[in-house]
Formats: C-alpha cells, structure tokens, sequence
C-alpha cells in the first residue's frame, strides 16, 4: 500500500484508514504489548514513551495500535530490525497468547451453551420452521469460532518458532491466508447482518390464523367432534380460540397447522368426552425430515408424557409413538406417514381416554388426509 502512496494510520478489526502521499518502500512491523496487568487487563492503546523513544533511535516510529499488537513503521532501509532476540520476542506474546486463548474459550463455551440450551426438542424444529434463521446462527457461531481458533493457532505457531530461536519469516507470501481471512470474515459477516434482520422478521411476523372450517382439504388431524359422536360443549375460555387454526410455511414444510382445543362431548347429558386437544402438523419436503422432528416433538413435551406406552395396530402409518405421563393424565401420539408427522397431546384426567380407545382414531383421520 505505501509503495502506492497510502500509509496506514489507523486499524480496527476489519477496517483500516490510510492518508495520501509520495509512495515509497516502507516496512511495517508488529510488536506485542507488554503483559503487566492480570487477566482481566485490556490491551494498552499506545506503548510507554520511553520504548517509543528507543524505537526511534533505531528509524522505528509508532503507527497505532491493533489490538494487542503495536504497528511501527520504518522508512530507512538499513535501519535494523525491531526484534533481533527470538526468545525474547517469544516472551512478549503473552498477551496475544492470553487474549487468543480467552476468546476462543469463550467462544467455544457459548456455542456448547447454545447446544445446550436450545438443542432439546428444539434443534430440528427450529430448523424445518426457520431454515434461513437457523442456518444464519450457525454459520456465525462457526464462523467467529473458526476465525478464533485460526487467530489462536497463528499466535501458537509463531510463539513455537519464536521459542524455537528462529526469526519470523518477513518475507513469507502472506496472500492467500489473506483470502482465507476475508473469506471466512465475509461470511461470518453477512451471516450476522442477515441473522439480525431474519430476528427481527420472525418477531414482526407470525403465522396467519384462519377459522378451522376455511382450510381447504381434509383436516389431516381428529378434533373433539371427531373423536365421540354427540354434543360438543367448548370451555368458555377456549370458545373464542377453538375454531382458530394457525397456518406457518418455510421452505422446509410448506405447511405447518397449530391447534388448540379444550371441550366436552355429552350423549342425553351424558359426558362421553372430556379432554384438551394440542395438535402440532408437519408436511416437510422429505420423509427424513419427518422422523427427524420425531423426537422434537416428543422432548418438547417430555415433562409432561415421557414414559412409553404400547400402541395398538394403526393402519396408514409407517411409524406411531405413544408417551404417558406417571400420573396418566397427559398422552401423547406422534404419527409419521411418509413425509408427513403429527403430535397430539391430550389429557385423560379420568383414565378413559387411553390410546386403545383414542389412538385408532387419530391414526384414521391422518391417513385419510394424506
């Protein structure tokens, strides 16, 4: 750049800001900082006066600062260079060595904490609801901890040749770990920018809720009144929601259905029925997919039903799940036909609504639709 006429004055993180001049040969070079402080010391923004000034006597002033390195520049050709002690070079990299080990650390623990705290029942779902999203995320926790981790094992190899006795190599083609870097920021970069907008998208974006009786096509789950013939009497909370049906796409499932319903079903003032229905439908775009989110479906629910219950035979289905809660008020079924799954939780707060009884006719109305 100097031989072009631009001089650095300034360096961040990932810009750089250069002044205007005759251009000339110069040579650059980076020193560490010294380590004083504890681990909790930031990185000083300029070196002590007095190693400017000894810098100065050898044709070395200051530039400014990157993070735990110091930039000087040197406009005589003969002047020697900054560091002729390797070993003592080694030494001043503590810093760099602190900083590079602390944030790759961290970085690694946000991640497993990230796995940890939204892989349970999550993982999958998030991913088939929100592809986009969820592939952004990823590609900047990988990202930033690959540049770390790259960042960590240059500061090691130069500190292990350093130790070695050996001087940095001046001359080293530094381009393509150049490209390496600007690939990999490039894409962690654009990967936050588009997580930060698809975040913000999600939160003023919802599903669209349309009465259940608008859905075009068989409803490719039961509801109460398909459960037990008679009359229906919906819990006054739920009578202003039951006939919304909540309708979400991605590119993964074109079609997602949320319902949600609570009631009674009475023969000559008799209840026959009495349960609250919580239906999750998923029509993914592989039979993969669909087993896949099984085990979603279930762990999102696991505090509630999470001991194996037997099935009976359900014609129409490749693959049928049953979970009881100890106390047996909470079931849970999760069907898979080809690329299509289905979560049904409902309670049986009297014993009656076993999955002997319930489970034939779920798995009828799911294979019906398809």
């Amino acid at each position: 750049m100097a031989a072009r006429g631009l001089f650095v004055e300034k360096m961040g993180r990932t810009l750089a800001r250069f002044r205007p001049g005759t251009p000339q040969s110069v040579r650059y070079r980076l020193t560490a900082a010294r380590l004083k402080g504890g681990w909790l010391d930031s990185a000083p923004s300029e070196p002590l006066s007095s190693e400017k000034a000894l810098y100065a006597e050898y044709g070395w002033y200051f530039v400014c600062a990157q993070q735990e390195f110091f930039l000087y520049a040197c406009e005589d050709p003969r002047a020697p260079e900054l560091h002729t002690d390797p070993a003592v070079q080694a030494l001043s990299l503590k810093m760099a060595r602190r900083s590079a080990w602390w944030s790759f650390l961290g970085l690694f623990a946000a991640l497993i904490l990230q796995f940890l705290l939204n892989g349970r029942g999550r993982l999958v779902r998030f991913l088939v609801e929100m592809p986009l999203l969820s592939c952004c995320i990823y590609l900047y926790f990988f990202g930033t901890l690959f540049l770390a981790f790259r960042d960590l094992y240059n500061i090691l190899k130069l500190s292990r040749r350093l130790r070695q006795g050996y001087e940095p190599d001046h001359q080293k083609n530094w381009h393509a770990a150049a490209w390496i870097h600007r690939i990999s920021q490039g894409i962690t970069t654009c990967a936050l920018v588009l997580l930060l907008l698809g975040g913000f998208g999600a939160l003023v974006q919802s599903g669209t809720r349309q009465p259940i009786t608008d859905y075009q096509g068989p409803l490719p789950f039961a509801t109460l009144t398909d459960l037990a013939d008679g009359t229906p009497v919906w819990d006054e909370a739920d009578a202003r929601k039951r006939s919304n049906l909540e309708i979400r796409h991605s590119l993964l499932a074109p079609t997602i259905l949320e319902y949600d319903e609570s009631g009674k079903i009475l023969q000559n003032g008799k209840v026959v029925l009495d349960t609250s229905l919580a239906v999750c439908y998923y029509d993914t775009r592989t039979p993969w997919l669909a087993h896949l989110l099984v085990n979603d479906l279930h762990e999102s629910q696991s505090l509630l039903a999470d001991e194996p219950q037997p099935l009976p035979d359900l014609p129409g289905t490749d693959a049928a799940y049953g979970y009881s809660g100890k106390d047996g008020v909470f079931r849970q079924l999760i069907l898979v036909q080809g690329r299509r799954v289905l979560c049904v939780l409902w309670t049986d707060p009297d014993g009656t609504q076993n999955f002997d009884r319930m489970a034939p006719r779920f798995a009828e109305v799911f294979a019906a639709s398809a």
